[in-house]
């Protein structure tokens, strides 16, 4: 093993400690010498060496911004792991209170890590990797619940055209583009995604609407459930994300389950 390579544990160690300390900053510099002298690969093993939780913290730190080396180069399996503990800091007042900023929070996050190059291929594994876990499929769905008449609009254009549709809606909505490269990018991740959100969907049985109320005046409750799919509220989807934040260290065998497994056991 090369000298370079034995300093790696040790860089680690060191930017472990620097995110801890709260100097994001100071870590991203660390990260910087690292590439400057040994090369991105052995940023990417200084990062993949991390636990999650460290991960996280650091990444969240730049908002998933092209101003942190970390979020370019972290591998996606790192970052997936890593996306479970995203949540750690919330409480359930935090949640109940500001549902809207936490999820903005969250899609800061996510869409910065996905957009911060243009390399197609590292973000369908960056999905791929996200999405083949629960927390994932669930930050995906809790982003989604925001915007959810657009993701419905969405969804039904692709059923009925393919994952690789225009993508038009009626609303120019930021989440429109992270969910059609969701699509596009792992169609077996983005129906997880959508039956998270949508429980009672059935493609093809009735429209896929977003309400969640509706007008006792114009129909019965009965009728609103027969001709509209029900969804999970953002709240309701960030509180069951902070719920899966790990408490011991995350079993990095565990698949996502198939659609033919209650999602919510």
């Amino acid at each position: 093993m090369s000298e370079s390579k034995t300093n790696l544990p040790a860089i680690s160690r060191q930017i472990t400690e620097l995110v801890l300390a709260g100097s994001p900053a100071h870590a991203e510099e660390t990260l910087s010498d690292t590439a400057e002298h040994m090369g991105d690969l052995a940023v990417i093993e200084v990062l993949d060496a991390l636990e999650p939780q460290v991960a996280s913290m650091h990444l969240s730190s730049f908002d998933g911004g092209k101003l942190s080396l970390a979020t370019l180069l972290v591998s996606p399996k790192a970052w997936a792991q890593s996306l479970a503990f995203f949540a750690a800091p919330w409480s359930e007042d935090m949640i109940e209170d500001e549902p809207e900023l936490l999820a903005e929070a969250l899609f800061a996050h996510i869409h910065g890590i996905l957009f911060a190059s243009d390399d197609q291929n590292r973000r369908a594994q960056l999905i791929h990797e996200a999405l083949a876990t629960d927390w994932g499929t669930t930050a995906f769905a809790a982003l989604f619940s925001t915007a959810a008449g657009e993701i419905a609009e969405l969804a039904v254009e692709i059923h009925d055209k393919g994952p690789y549709s225009s993508g038009q809606t009626a609303s120019d909505h930021d989440i429109v583009p992270l969910a059609l490269a969701v699509a596009q990018s792992d169609p077996e991740g983005w129906d997880r995604v959508l039956f998270e959100l949508f429980p009672n969907w059935q493609p093809g049985e009735h429209p896929l609407s977003a309400r969640e109320d509706y007008e006792e005046d114009d129909e019965s409750e009965e009728d609103h459930e027969q001709e509209h799919a029900d969804f999970h509220p953002t709240q309701e989807l960030l509180l069951r994300l902070r719920k899966q934040v790990p408490t011991r260290q995350i079993d990095t065998r565990r698949s996502r389950p198939s659609l033919g497994e209650d999602i919510f056991a």
